[in-house]
């Protein structure tokens, strides 16, 4: 069907100032005025004022005192994404003590059986492989039993989606295959409870992805 036809002006506002955003013409720490960007957007200023309050929760852009609404740099950069790896590996190897500690009984079945759902895939996208990695992480974090982690992953995730640079997404990718036998591996040996070898199959996902980033 027909997007204009059935596109609410308030979405219309949305999307058209997100574009300008995601293509540089509104540049980053640029202020918004109401005004200007319903004349230039040719629509009124309550559509563009209810975008703007969806942008801002939506992380495109924030509020400054004195200054009003200011383009967010929101893009995830090869930096932020690393900053973001480190803190998927500390999460992992915390859940990895706590079933270690705690004589937890880790099945790797739904993991195997998630692995063949993905390799039966005939071309896997770059969103399905990101969604695929965000299910492994959350299935091994869900032992935790620790909701902030749970929002942690989801959140990075939200994110890569929504501002991750080309380059972010090829690693996804690129590389999945090959971290998708890692996070077999790594469940196999939590479940043998050969906690050492998981931990050293963890460091290694993260290594890869950084490597990747930076070949």
């Amino acid at each position: 069907m027909n997007r204009a036809v059935n596109e609410t002006l308030e979405s219309k506002a949305y999307r058209m100032i997100k574009e300008k955003i995601q293509s540089g013409e509104y540049q980053v720490g640029q202020r918004l005025i109401e005004a200007d960007t319903s004349r230039a957007l040719e629509l009124s200023r309550t559509p563009v004022r209810k975008a703007f309050a969806m942008l801002t929760v939506n992380g495109y852009l924030e509020f400054e005192d004195y200054k009003g609404v200011i383009v967010k740099n929101c893009a995830i950069t090869k930096e932020r994404y690393i900053e973001m790896l480190d803190v998927m590996e500390l999460l992992l190897l915390a859940t990895i003590d706590k079933i270690e500690a705690k004589s937890l009984t880790f099945t790797n079945h739904r993991v195997l059986s998630k692995a063949t759902d993905f390799l039966g895939l005939e071309e896997a996208t770059d969103r399905q492989c990101m969604e695929y990695q965000r299910w492994f992480l959350n299935e091994i974090l869900s032992y935790a039993k620790n909701e902030y982690y749970v929002q942690v992953v989801n959140q990075f995730y939200d994110d890569l989606l929504e501002f991750g640079e080309p380059d972010v997404f090829q690693s996804a990718t690129k590389l999945f295959e090959q971290t998708l036998d890692n996070y077999v591996a790594c469940g196999r040996h939590i479940e043998s409870r050969d906690f050492s070898a998981a931990r050293v199959v963890v460091k290694q996902i993260i290594n890869d992805r950084i490597l990747f980033i930076f070949r």
